[in-house]
């Protein structure tokens, strides 16, 4: 019963692990990319989704790795035995975890820095976090080719859907002339970044079933073909923001706001659920390769 539990429980702790991963690293990108048109208001909304999120990064972390000695238990009490979390330590998911949580310390320690280091611990924090997610895991089995195709993944998807919150927040702000260049200038960054994502996605899968057949035959390459679906759909809302919605805004800024909000809400609540079944893929199948 309580091993079920934990099937159950640790799909969605790793989902908002992605999450609030990659809103932290993509509002850096974010951020690092296209500060040169923010105002005061969205510099400091920048900065108050780093800080915030590193928080909840933080928090979701430490939960993340007492949820180690609830697994090695199999029960829901094991989290308070002191034995079970001391060989938590021992764990890769374990290490992996501890990576999580010193990264998002330096996130959550930086706005109160001057400037310089406030940089220096986000880029930092944001390379802890990043290197937590190729110590573990299905990458790990398949060596230093495959660590490095998660981990230019990982900077990727975090540029793309760290985009969503700053840009929808934008969209709000009457008569904000600089949302024509920063959407337009996304789309163009964006075509690289989504480019290499799809690349190294497709790569990595291919490495993991080892063909094409088990996407049909294996319950792994079956969630694999609904994320992959889903993540088509959001390329398709995509290419209709970047070659219809933004050049729209030019003509009409106010409504090319509203239609730009919507189609991001939606793409929010489909890259949830990608990384939902993300989560699925990592923490509750084995590959067909039996990793």
């Amino acid at each position: 019963m309580f091993i079920d539990i934990w099937t159950i429980i640790n799909p969605i702790i790793r989902t908002f692990v992605y999450i609030i991963t990659l809103y932290s690293i993509g509002s850096i990108l974010f951020k690092f990319h296209f500060q040169k048109y923010f105002n005061d208001e969205i510099n400091y909304l920048c900065n108050t989704i780093i800080k915030n999120s590193a928080f909840l990064g933080l928090l979701i972390s430490i939960l993340a790795f007492i949820s180690i000695a609830g697994n090695l238990g199999g029960e829901l009490k094991s989290i308070f035995e002191l034995e079970l979390i001391e060989l938590s330590f021992e764990t890769i998911q374990g290490r992996s975890t501890l990576f999580l949580i010193v990264g998002f310390s330096f996130l959550s320690l930086s706005p109160y820095f001057p400037s310089l280091v406030f940089k220096a611990f986000n880029i930092v924090g944001a390379i802890l976090i990043s290197i937590s997610f190729v110590v573990v895991g299905h990458s790990l089995s398949q060596g230093i080719f495959s660590q490095l195709l998660v981990l230019i993944h990982v900077i990727c998807i975090s540029f793309w859907l760290g985009s969503f919150l700053p840009l929808r927040y934008m969209c709000t702000i009457k008569n904000f002339t600089n949302l024509y260049l920063i959407a337009d200038n996304f789309g163009r960054y964006a075509v690289v970044y989504i480019g290499i994502l799809i690349l190294t996605g497709l790569m990595f899968s291919y490495t993991l079933l080892g063909g094409i057949l088990p996407l049909i035959n294996s319950t792994y390459g079956n969630v694999l073909l609904i994320k992959l679906f889903i993540v088509s759909m959001i390329l398709i809302i995509g290419a209709i923001n970047k070659f219809r919605i933004v050049p729209e805004m030019k003509k009409d800024l106010s409504t090319g706001q509203i239609k730009l909000k919507n189609s991001i809400n939606t793409e929010i609540i489909l890259s949830i659920l990608v990384l939902f079944t993300t989560s699925i893929l990592t923490t509750s199948l084995p590959t067909p390769m039996g990793m």
